[in-house]
């Protein structure tokens, strides 16, 4: 079954079904551009470096999320 798109004067028709495809591609493309950025940002590769070896270490707080501004002072 073909989607079928309908052009009027008031702008372009799209199916629910493809428009939700169409939003989820737009969004994995987003996700991919940013690890992409991540990766080409030397600073951030340091942190993200020096992150896991202070996992690897024990230098880590675990908390839930309601108690995540007691756990940061």
């Amino acid at each position: 079954m073909v989607a079928k798109v309908k052009v009027t004067k008031e702008g372009i028709l799209v199916p629910e079904p493809l428009f939700r495809e169409m939003i989820g591609t737009y969004v994995k493309m987003e996700q991919i551009l940013a690890t992409l950025e991540e990766l080409a940002d030397d600073e951030a590769l340091k942190a993200i470096e020096k992150s896991k070896k202070q996992v690897a270490e024990g230098e880590y707080v675990e908390c839930s999320i309601n108690d995540l501004e007691k756990a940061l002072k």
